[in-house]
């Protein structure tokens, strides 16, 4: 399951200084895990066995953002070589709602996009994996 988060305030954490990432597009979260059903070879069983898939798998963050500084490429790109854990959230602007990535890595290294003179040129990816997830609904 995939959701798009817009309107939010995001961040991460890098050895426990944050650093407010202002330019993000939106913030995607991949969910993998799902509950299965199955029955094996009896047609006439109409309940089947249910089971978790994917449990196996972290969640992905995926983030797209505008005007990455050289002082954040630089963090950015050290944490990936060292695999270095980072906490990542995102705040929504709306009603405070909140998802963290706890204990996540940098799952390939920041990069443009595209290579061009449009607007999306300017867009730099910055992906996450994790399997430590919070959330804060609000009402």
């Amino acid at each position: 399951m995939i959701f798009k988060l817009y309107n939010c305030d995001v961040g991460i954490k890098v050895d426990g200084v944050a650093y407010e990432i202002p330019h993000v597009v939106e913030v995607q979260v991949e969910d993998p895990e799902r509950n299965r059903l199955t029955r094996g070879n009896n047609p006439t069983n109409k309940v089947g066995i249910t089971f978790k898939d994917g449990i196996r798998e972290p969640k992905r963050w995926t983030m797209p953002f505008m005007n990455m500084t050289l002082a954040l490429k630089t963090v950015l790109d050290s944490a990936f070589v060292d695999q270095t854990r980072l906490e990542v959230y995102a705040i929504s602007r709306d009603d405070g709602s909140s998802k963290m990535a706890k204990n996540a890595i940098l799952s390939n290294r920041p990069q443009q996009l595209t290579l061009d003179d449009s607007a999306e040129s300017m867009h730099v990816s910055l992906e996450f994996e994790s399997f430590d997830i919070d959330e804060v609904h609000k009402a």
